[in-house]
């Protein structure tokens, strides 16, 4: 992959993960809180999972590593860290990826994506500049205005064999 292409959620699927790298800005006494969140991924390399606002995207990136940002704290870097909840992920295929809309009646966006793995599931957001992994937990009051499209349109069997393989599309378009 060239650094900075971006790539799309379907890019994802079927891909082993092979390593997480955080970056976590520290200030003051304030807990640290995720900038960037990288997968390596096989045959990928790198994917830097960025907030440019609101939503995430996504392109394959290079880690950076830890700098100073002087009066305003710093940003470490981690490898594998066993509190990034994805981290329990590594060695599995991304089985499918969903994404997750925003919609509070006033404004409506791509606000992130859920990744399905063998043995459970991450859902990976970016709410008002901030990039959140979620996990097992409850979002609060954001949460309501949260909808995953699963209605599927389209399914065609690609294999008939033990296990047999399927290849779907939802109503909005993302291939499954």
């Amino acid at each position: 992959m060239i650094d900075d292409e971006e790539l799309f959620a379907a890019d994802l699927i079927g891909r082993r993960l092979l390593k997480v790298t955080t970056a976590w800005h520290h200030y003051a006494d304030d807990d640290p809180s995720l900038v960037h969140l990288w997968l390596h991924l096989e045959g990928l390399g790198p994917v830097l999972f960025h907030t440019p606002s609101t939503g995430v995207s996504l392109r394959a990136d290079q880690p950076h590593g830890p700098y100073s940002m002087e009066e305003h704290g710093s940003v470490s870097v981690t490898d594998d860290s066993p509190d990034v909840p994805v981290t329990r992920f590594v060695g599995r295929p991304i089985r499918s990826v969903r994404q997750i809309g925003y919609n509070d009646g006033r404004v409506s966006f791509t606000a992130g994506l859920t990744l399905q793995f063998p043995g459970g599931s991450i859902r990976l957001l970016g709410l008002v500049d901030d990039l959140l992994i979620a996990h097992d937990q409850h979002l609060g009051t954001v949460e309501a205005h949260l909808h995953e499209d699963v209605t599927l349109a389209r399914v065609v069997q690609t294999s008939g064999g033990c296990p047999s393989q399927w290849d779907a599309w939802t109503t909005t378009g993302q291939y499954l």
